[in-house]
């Protein structure tokens, strides 16, 4: 029984925290409008405020400044999803081996915190730099976005 729950929860893990690691990153070159092709693939934060961000009217100086932060951003995080995502396929050997290693398990789940910490900050920060570049209008229209958006997930999440 004790297998089974610790085969249960390393499953878990693996849904939760690397299930979008077995799709393309959205690093690379694809079609466009194509689902997971562009922007940051498993990163809802960063995907929600840039679609949010590209429906105010930004200057182009903004645009340009904004464009920069999230390619510094990409090149930043690009590494370490690379990393989460060979640890994700590390655990799928894990997983279907013959005999259960908690110790290997254990310490790509150390890896994944460490690694998902380490993005979380860079885009975080990337995210306030851009915030930074908002004028006072553009911050309350994107505060108004998102209460929206909030409303109309409460709604469906009704339904």
């Amino acid at each position: 029984m004790n297998t089974l729950l610790k085969t249960i929860l390393a499953v878990t893990f693996l849904m939760s925290a690397g299930a979008s690691f077995a799709q393309d990153t959205g690093f690379g070159p694809g079609k466009p409008g194509q689902r997971g092709q562009r922007g940051m693939q498993g990163m809802p934060a960063v995907e929600n405020m840039m679609r949010a961000i590209r429906r105010l009217d930004l200057s182009d100086e903004q645009q340009a400044d904004i464009r920069a932060v999230m390619q510094e951003m990409k090149t930043e995080v690009s590494p370490i999803m690379e990393d989460m995502k060979a640890s994700h396929l590390q655990l799928k050997e894990l997983i279907k081996a013959d005999v259960y290693n908690d110790g290997a398990v254990a310490g790509l789940a150390a890896k994944q915190g460490v690694l998902t910490a380490e993005r979380m900050v860079i885009t975080s920060r990337a995210l306030s730099e851009v915030y930074g570049y908002l004028t006072d209008d553009q911050r309350a229209e994107l505060e108004e976005m998102a209460a929206q958006r909030m409303e109309r997930r409460s709604e469906k999440r009704k339904r």
